[in-house]
């Protein structure tokens, strides 16, 4: 017999059998009804693999979405002459230099066998042991022009 003979359509419906309706012909909201109604009929084996469906479909259609809306606005941008940073100028790097390019920090202090600190981060130890003895910080700051 075949899926389609008409004898099997008749005996499914004496039997009280009902094929479950088609997802395509069916609202959104009336889909997502139906869908939740049919979870509690699941094992729990089957709803981790409806799990999984659910997520790889999900992030599809997010990656999709996502090139979608970044096409459209690369196509307005051209359209328009404009760019990304006549728009968004706080979201992109600005041109020029970069962190780390200035080179090292001078030394702000230096210590009495010529230890040297920049004043970032932590106090070095040589610092901490003459403030202790009741020397101040301001005594070992370098002055311009002595080295």
């Amino acid at each position: 017999m075949s899926d389609t003979d008409p004898t099997m359509e008749t005996a499914d419906a004496e039997a009280g059998l009902r094929s479950p309706p088609d997802p395509k012909d069916m609202p959104e909201a009336e889909l997502v009804s139906y869908i939740e109604s049919a979870l509690v009929c699941l094992s729990i084996e089957n709803l981790g693999r409806i799990d999984e469906i659910v997520r790889q479909t999900r992030q599809t259609k997010q990656e999709n979405a996502r090139l979608t809306a970044r096409e459209k606005i690369v196509e307005q941008l051209q359209a328009s002459g404009l760019s990304l940073r006549d728009l968004f100028p706080e979201l992109l790097p600005t041109p020029g230099r970069k962190r780390g390019e200035s080179g090292p920090v001078p030394a702000k202090f230096r210590g009495p066998n010529g230890e040297t600190w920049t004043g970032r981060g932590h106090t070095p130890n040589w610092l901490t042991a003459l403030e202790a003895t009741g020397r101040t910080k301001d005594e070992f700051l370098i002055r311009e022009g002595t080295t």
